[in-house]
């Protein structure tokens, strides 16, 4: 299978995934969303396996990695703010404080898993 074939094959793959997608939350089915995603990992980790070109690079990688953490950084500063935009809101509406801590949270949680993450690699 030719990487051209490939690309082609997972685009239609995902436009029939968001397809069920949106159906299933139309009507409120929750548990097929969940095996449709499931089973198109599988099914596009098993396609990929046949291609025989090379899918990316050491570049592609490195390109990967920088975009990743550029991206994680920026939404980490946007988040804070809107964090405690919402905490200081929080006399006006009470829920606008459970917001601000999940933020928070979430925030923590993925910085503390990058950097566990970046530990792991970097001593492999």
């Amino acid at each position: 299978m030719t990487l051209k074939q490939f690309k082609i094959i997972k685009i239609i793959t995902i436009i029939a995934l968001s397809i069920t997608f949106s159906q299933s939350i139309i009507n409120k089915n929750y548990i097929i969303p969940l095996m449709a995603l499931t089973l198109s990992v599988i099914f596009l980790y098993f396609i990929r396996q046949r291609v025989k070109e090379i899918t990316a690079d050491e570049r592609d990688y490195r390109i990967g990695g920088k975009a990743a953490l550029i991206a994680m950084q920026v939404f980490s500063w946007i988040a804070v703010i809107i964090m405690f935009i919402f905490y200081s809101m929080k006399d006006v509406n009470p829920i606008y404080q459970a917001i601000a801590l999940t933020l928070s949270y979430s925030v923590c949680f993925l910085l503390l898993f990058y950097s566990l993450v970046f530990k792991y690699y970097y001593k492999r």
